[in-house]
């Protein structure tokens, strides 16, 4: 018989999300956030921050593949990749797919860094790869930096609190210093459906300083709605210039992201 534990998110003040628990592998409150390990039966390990869904074992690759690859097969030879956030190491993994030189992954919390590497090993094998090089710090400090990078990746949590100058006009700014010529920027925004003003945020912000700004969609079922977007920028142009196939990710799913429902292009237009 199963345990009748659930763990639910409140993803806004009408609705719930929740699933069964079988057990309680880790709790600690860091400096910047709760962090909380569940084991499930249906998503496997699932990690959870501040009460919210961050990532689960099964269906991680929808989230962790639609915001690194879109902008991975877009750059003409991307060698210098730079991930805001991503402290699970997801997003490195899917990286480093690619033959790259370096890649900086800046992320605050180093507790999220320790736990994903005890806790969900598949997913932080990329932490052991030579390229990689962490930096525990703000990433809104970290751009302050002389580096030069082909993509710029942010994987941050959603725009509220000490994430919330990921989507401010100024790190759009500071990031497009940061770009190398060609360079491409992609973002995660959110729940177009449960949360539209991140989207908006995102779009506008990057608009006012990138030539050619492309929203585009994928689906991540443990996430707010299902529905998640993601905002891609550049100086140049982006169009796929190789082909990636993962577990979601493939060309015909590449040329469809960037079809919007007839509501998000209104959400971005008000």
């Amino acid at each position: 018989m199963k345990v009748d534990f659930w763990f639910s998110e409140l993803q806004n003040e009408d609705v719930k999300f929740g699933v069964r628990v079988k057990s309680h592998l880790f709790s600690k409150e860091s400096k910047y956030q709760k962090i909380d390990v569940f084991d499930t039966d249906f998503y496997g390990r699932v990690m959870i921050l501040d009460g919210c869904f961050m990532i689960t074992e099964k269906d991680e690759y929808m989230y962790q593949e639609m915001l690194s690859h879109p902008a991975m097969v877009s750059h003409p030879d991307p060698k210098n990749v730079l991930i805001i956030g991503g402290g699970d190491g997801g997003v490195a993994r899917e990286v480093l797919r690619y033959p790259v030189d370096s890649v900086d992954l800046v992320e605050i919390d180093e507790d999220v860094i320790a736990a994903s590497k005890i806790y969900l090993p598949n997913i932080a094998a990329s932490f052991s790869d030579k390229r990689l090089r962490v930096h525990n710090m703000d990433a809104f400090e970290f751009v302050d930096t002389d580096r030069s990078y082909d993509v710029i990746l942010v994987d941050s949590t959603d725009p509220i609190g000490f994430a919330a100058s990921l989507f401010s006009d100024v790190f759009y700014m500071k990031a497009k210093r940061l770009l190398s010529a060609g360079g491409i920027i992609a973002t995660q925004s959110g729940s177009p459906f449960m949360n539209p003003d991140f989207i908006r945020k995102a779009y506008r912000g990057l608009t006012g300083h990138f030539k050619t700004v492309k929203p585009y969609l994928s689906f991540v079922p443990s996430y707010p709605s299902g529905m998640w977007s993601y905002v891609m920028a550049s100086n140049g142009k982006i169009e796929k210039r190789r082909d990636f196939k993962g577990r979601y990710m493939n060309s015909e799913v590449y040329q469809s992201c960037f079809v919007l429902p007839e509501f998000v292009k209104k959400t971005l237009e008000g």
